[in-house]
């Protein structure tokens, strides 16, 4: 039986028995190649490739649940944030040797000025985990994997998964539990200090660089990308680059205070 599966391509994604089918793009042969390495090294909370063509791809189906926004409570609790970080934290470590087999010719999808430390997942978020026994287990939509620094793959987790949204945003958290939820996301992963202290920029670049990519997508024509333009996304985005650069200060003081 051939099951839609819900998301930000809707009417494109599928579930047929344990697999999903997926549209293909250029860099869809270097994503499953990595794939196949961290199977290879026994990683089992990434899907299995399967097979792919110039149309689509096969990937196994990962069990658990997925949440979107608005995020329900049992989204909102410690457990789930630190299970977040550490899931982070051992996909990054999981990856890292493969920086060593790349030849610069690989296609991706986003693109990185920084040093290449890990493999970025880039699109680290509640709606690309899969949620088990009240915890982040499994990771899956890997279009936006890429070779980067770790810290532009955190700054957008924990705008995800705090979730560092504006306060004027309705449902936001206030002040006070994002600062303390990003405290407990950075400590659970052990950023360093050196990379703490360029977070917030690190946050708004990475936002500034999102807008971008959805302004030049929906001008060449991408409808999914104009969709998300059109509901809302991109003046969102807006709003929370204004409201991060207005916290800078608060959050440098509140994830390097000594505890």
């Amino acid at each position: 039986m051939k099951n839609t599966l819900s998301g930000g391509r809707s009417g494109k994604i599928f579930k047929i028995k344990n697999t999903v089918v997926r549209p293909a793009n250029p860099w869809t042969k270097n994503v499953h190649g990595f794939l196949a390495y961290l199977k290879n090294k026994q990683i089992d909370f990434v899907p299995t490739p399967i097979a792919f063509s110039d149309s689509e791809e096969i990937v196994s189906f990962m069990d658990g649940a997925v949440y979107n926004e608005p995020l329900p409570e049992m989204m909102l609790t410690d457990e789930m944030i630190i299970s977040a970080a550490r899931l982070l934290r051992q996909f990054h470590e999981a990856g890292s040797s493969y920086l060593s087999s790349l030849t610069g010719r690989e296609v991706w999808m986003l693109d990185s000025a920084a040093q290449p430390e890990v493999m970025c997942h880039g699109d680290f978020a509640p709606y690309n985990v899969t949620i088990m026994d009240g915890v982040a287990k499994n990771l899956f939509d890997f279009d936006t994997l890429h070779p980067g620094s770790r810290l532009e793959d955190i700054s957008y987790a924990v705008y995800r998964w705090v979730p560092f949204y504006s306060t004027t945003e309705e449902g936001a958290l206030e002040e006070r539990q994002q600062l303390e939820r990003l405290r407990l996301f950075l400590d659970t992963y052990d950023l360093s200090m050196a990379e703490r202290e360029r977070l917030p920029e690190a946050m708004i670049n990475r936002l500034e660089q999102l807008v971008h990519f959805m302004q030049v997508q929906a001008e060449n024509g991408n409808r999914d990308f104009q969709k998300n333009i059109d509901d809302g996304h991109l003046g969102k985005y807006l709003n929370d680059i204004t409201y991060i650069i207005g916290m800078k200060d608060k959050i440098r003081s509140a994830i390097m205070e000594e505890c």
